[in-house]
């Protein structure tokens, strides 16, 4: 009867531990793409302390070439920032506003792929690497609302004329206008370096 008993308690304790953990969307994830295909993949959270809420704004400061895949991290970041108020109701469809101003290094990721090819170096061109990786996810951040700026001052310094950039990214002054400006205009700050 003891082991019995024991056994039962052990079945039920087993039963509810893994009922628990197939729950947890965070220690078996299954990432879901509400807004942006292929990027910025999330968990729904719906328990979670600091929920996204309604009217928020941020300006994503991208100034890192660094990779995630193929596109630069601060996009693919991005594209995670978007899906996640979407998902929680709150995106650019309910006041959600979100601004990108790239510079630094990630300055290139705003050029056309003409420009991108220009720019690019003889051993990745004999390789066929002239195509900007980042222009699709471009063109799908900015289809959501995100509005996309390069800084101006970085073009000038890295050699890229305004004709060299995208059609969807925005030639602004400077990184530190569109900072100071979305800032000003109660934008949050998160820089990517």
């Amino acid at each position: 009867m003891r082991y019995t008993l024991h056994l039962l308690a052990t079945l039920i304790f087993l039963t509810v531990t893994t009922e628990g953990l197939a729950a947890d969307p965070t220690g078996d994830p299954k990432f879901q793409h509400p807004v942006i295909k292929d990027h910025g993949g999330i968990v729904t959270l719906s328990d979670a302390a600091h929920q996204p809420k309604k009217n928020s704004k941020v300006i994503l400061d991208i100034t890192s070439d660094g990779k995630s895949g193929e596109v630069i991290k601060g996009f693919d970041r991005a594209a995670l920032i978007l899906n996640q108020y979407s998902e929680a109701g709150v995106g650019t469809d309910n006041g959600f506003k979100m601004a990108i101003i790239l510079h630094g290094p990630a300055t290139k990721a705003a050029l056309s792929h003409e420009g991108y090819a220009k720019h690019t170096n003889p051993y990745l061109s004999d390789k066929g690497k002239t195509k900007n990786p980042n222009l699709d996810l471009i063109n799908k951040l900015k289809k959501s609302g995100v509005e996309i700026y390069v800084c101006g001052q970085a073009l000038a310094h890295h050699g890229f004329a305004s004709e060299d950039v995208a059609s969807d990214v925005d030639v602004a002054v400077s990184a530190a206008t569109v900072n100071i400006n979305t800032q000003m205009n109660g934008y949050a700050y998160i820089p990517f370096h």
